[in-house]
C-alpha cells in the first residue's frame, strides 16, 4: 500500500487534451458564426447551411473516443446553436425585438456552454 493509503493508485486519472479541445471548439464556433451570419437573412437556403453544420458538428469529436451519441449531440447543438445565433444576430439588427432578442442572446448562451462542456468532456484522455 502507498503512503497516504486508499485506493487512489487504483483509479485512472483523466486530463483534457488541452490542444485538441481548442481547435475542435473554434473549429466549431467558426462554423456556427458562419452559418449564424448566413442564417441572418430571411430568403437564405436554410437546409444546406444546416446540414453542413450538422456533418461538420459531427465531424469534430473525429480523434476523440466518442460514439454515435457523442458525436449526434455535438451535431444537434451545433444546430442549435447556429439557429439561436440567427436569431440573436437578426434580433440585433432590430432594437425594437423586445423579449425575443434576450430569448434568443440566452437560448444561444446556453447552448454554447452545453457545447463547451460536452466537447471537453469529450476531449478527455486517461493518463496510466
Amino acid at each position: 500500500m502507498r503512503a497516504g493509503g486508499g485506493c487512489a493508485h487504483l483509479i485512472p486519472r483523466h486530463d483534457v487534451s488541452m490542444p485538441g479541445f481548442l481547435l475542435r471548439a473554434c473549429l466549431l464556433l467558426a462554423v456556427e458564426a458562419g452559418a449564424a451570419f448566413l442564417l441572418r437573412d430571411p430568403g437564405a437556403p436554410w437546409i444546406p447551411v444546416l446540414l453542413g453544420v450538422f456533418v461538420l458538428g459531427s465531424a469534430v469529436p473525429q480523434g476523440t473516443s466518442a460514439e454515435f451519441a457523442g458525436r449526434f449531440l455535438v451535431a444537434a447543438v451545433a444546430v442549435g446553436a447556429a439557429l439561436a445565433g440567427a436569431a440573436a444576430w437578426a434580433a440585433y439588427d432590430r432594437p425594437e425585438a423586445g423579449p425575443d432578442g434576450w430569448a434568443a442572446q440566452s437560448a444561444t448562451a446556453v447552448l454554447l456552454l452545453f457545447q463547451t462542456a460536452t466537447l471537453m468532456r469529450l476531449s478527455r484522455r486517461t493518463r496510466r
